[in-house]
């Protein structure tokens, strides 16, 4: 039973990294309709840049493999980012340009919601 809750949960871990990933790279945007997604979206941010340069591993990538092993399965080898999107979303050998990319995608919607709100304030 608790294997197959484990795996559940595994599958649930992985889906919340893959969402917490596309709100690190279009979160900001949120704050167009709602200025206070801002600052949690540039904590995200920070954090993200955190985990990649200082090759830190997510906390959720070890949770989801430990509950992989839990619910009777081989945890995979290397990084959330290397499982599920390698070849899939961008060739291996471009991580670093898709990771600049998608901080640069975020860091244009800080600048969006910022020249808005100074927009809307000078009104």
């Amino acid at each position: 039973m608790w294997s197959g809750l484990a795996a559940v949960a595994a599958v649930v871990v992985a889906v919340v990294h893959m969402a917490f990933l596309g709100y690190i790279v279009f979160g900001g945007f949120l704050a167009l309709r709602r200025p206070a997604w801002l600052w949690p979206s540039m904590v995200a941010t920070v954090y993200s840049a955190y985990v990649t340069l200082a090759q830190f591993t997510c906390p959720l990538t070890t949770l989801e493999k430990w509950l992989l092993e839990v619910g009777g399965r081989a945890p995979y080898e290397g990084s959330f980012i290397a499982h599920y999107l390698h070849d899939v979303l961008f060739p291996a050998q471009y991580e670093t340009a898709a990771w600049l990319i998608a901080m640069g995608i975020a860091l244009t919607s800080y600048a969006v919601v910022l020249t808005r709100w100074r927009r809307l304030a000078v009104r």
